[in-house]
């Protein structure tokens, strides 16, 4: 934890000229149509692939180490594309303001889904714990949702390493149906959201802490997972939902994708069952992404087995296997 925490640590210095620079940048898009934003991204970014080396790099070994390209050219392809989605993700939260109405988004949810999350289908509670991945433009989705909803919602985010640069961000991100709560103040502020009647939502498709993850199979490779949708689940009984908010044009339309609703009965082994509804909620993301993986962020480093000094270590991880009896399950 102390090393991450260095890490994105920054001097005032560096904050201010970074901020500087983004400002700029911002500033050029907020005055931009939002075609003429698009298209800029849709040039720059996957340059940037190339001056990037290593996210870039990293981006494309991904893409093969998940098997969802095995040809290097075409996984190419795929890393320059994701750049370029993410290039109008930072068009989108500029233009935020300008452009997003609720008439542009769309629902595609099973049906069971949409029973405890959709006012048409439920007049009653319509909390949900969302379980989001970095995917399409996930900063729309907390305001978005919940004016579908017809619920606030409550997010917990992670601190960003340029406080003035997420500020910014962050003033598109929260409103008046939308709050946001630091991890650093630990679960107390989500269970009163919860309590409140809220519904809450969380990124957990990047690598966890070890005291805030669980190993997991993602994509046929272990990764650490964020373990607090399971811890909830557990405490209050509220359903999961694996969600991702897929850009549908670039029209600032959006549709948002459920999973099945992840509903896990205690078996009295605590660890036992914060693995299985998180590995629960690593499936439904995986597949999920595998429909349209473009729009997922690749560049992060996501597994456990790759891009890290003890990955060695993790080539022979296999799921562990729980039983009735504590000495016989594996780990």
């Amino acid at each position: 934890m102390a090393k991450e925490k260095d890490r994105v640590e920054k001097s005032k210095a560096r904050i201010h000229i970074e901020y500087s620079l983004f400002l700029v940048l911002y500033k050029i898009l907020e005055i931009m149509p939002l075609k003429a934003g698009m298209l800029l991204a849709a040039k720059l970014t996957p340059l940037v692939y190339y001056l990037d080396r290593r996210h870039g790099k990293r981006t494309l070994e991904h893409i093969i180490y998940a098997g969802v390209e095995t040809d290097r050219k075409k996984a190419a392809k795929m890393a320059r594309a994701s750049f370029a989605e993410f290039g109008k993700l930072l068009v989108e939260i500029v233009k935020m303001k300008q452009c997003y109405t609720q008439d542009k988004i769309s629902v595609c949810a099973p049906e069971s889904a949409l029973k405890i999350v959709s006012p048409k289908y439920n007049s009653g509670s319509r909390q949900a714990i969302l379980a989001v991945a970095h995917y399409g433009n996930w900063e729309v989705a907390g305001t978005a949702f919940a004016e579908f909803q017809q619920t606030p919602m409550t997010s917990l985010m992670r601190p960003f390493g340029n406080p003035l640069i997420g500020e910014k961000i962050l003033s598109h991100r929260r409103g008046e149906m939308h709050a946001l709560v630091d991890k650093n103040q630990g679960l107390r502020p989500i269970l009163r959201a919860i309590s409140a009647g809220n519904t809450v939502t969380m990124l957990v498709d990047q690598h966890a802490a070890s005291g805030e993850g669980v190993e997991v199979e993602f994509f046929g490779h272990p990764a650490r997972m964020h373990m607090t949708p399971a811890l909830l689940h557990l405490k209050t009984g509220i359903p999961i939902l694996p969600e991702l908010t897929r850009r549908k044009s670039d029209d600032f339309e959006f549709e948002f994708l459920l999973g099945e609703p992840i509903i896990h009965k205690p078996t009295g082994n605590k660890e036992r069952d914060i693995y299985e509804i998180t590995q629960k909620i690593a499936d439904s993301l995986e597949e999920m992404i595998k429909r349209d993986p473009v729009q997922w962020l690749w560049a992060p480093r996501h597994w456990l087995s790759i891009d890290r000094k003890n990955a060695a270590q993790y080539a022979d991880w296999k799921r562990p296997v729980f039983t009735d009896d504590p000495a016989e399950s594996s780990k």
